[in-house]
């Protein structure tokens, strides 16, 4: 969710009043998530942008909050069996280690180079960490005190054709976004890193 109509950033006057519709289309694409997994166990961890909802309830509308009035009831996700995870969700991940899965807002200042916002992340919090939020993809390991660490940049799904980037200038899209995900198997022996798939 980008939730641009409660952007203070807001550049662009089309979205500005399409908080509606932009709900409705999550809605759509976290029920057919659902819908593909009817069993799966599904975690939506929030991040900035949905931080974006909290803080203009807080700042404008702070007693809407006593009518239950949030991003996670607008996205019926409790209806969906979805989990909110608000400080990440850790996975196991291969070689009987585990991965904390977080958005990567959580902690200031960021990295010119693909994992190195997920490394510094890994190191102050002390585990394996994986994050999205840079859109970027990539995989350090290293070596922090005894602890042996990785840390990860997953890409995005978006596509920047579709009309949801349309707001966003040539300016706005950075070429070190990559497009693409990982996937972690708990069962592999021999690594665990996950696998990393790129979409041109």
């Amino acid at each position: 969710m980008d939730f641009h109509a409660l952007s203070v950033h807001r550049t662009d006057p089309r979205w500005q009043d399409n908080l509606d519709k932009e709900i409705r289309a999550g809605k759509r694409f976290l029920a057919s998530l659902r819908d593909a997994g009817k069993k799966a166990e599904i975690s939506y961890i929030e991040g900035n942008h949905e931080d974006r909802w909290n803080r203009f309830i807080q700042g404008r509308l702070p007693a809407m909050r006593l009518l239950g009035l949030s991003w996670e009831a607008a996205l019926g996700l409790s209806d969906l069996g979805i989990a909110v995870c608000r400080d990440g969700v850790e996975i196991p991940c291969g070689q009987g280690k585990k991965v904390l899965c977080m958005h990567g807002h959580e902690i200031k200042g960021n990295s010119t180079l693909p994992a190195g916002k997920a490394l510094k992340m890994a190191k102050e919090f002390g585990k394996n960490i994986h994050i999205g939020h840079t859109h970027r993809m990539g995989l350090v390991a290293t070596q922090v005190g005894p602890l042996d660490l990785f840390a990860v940049e997953g890409g995005y799904l978006g596509d920047r054709k579709a009309p949801g980037f349309a707001f966003m200038g040539p300016k706005q899209r950075p070429t070190a976004w990559k497009r693409g995900w990982a996937i972690y198997d708990s069962n592999n022996k021999e690594t665990p890193f996950p696998r990393m798939i790129k979409v041109n």
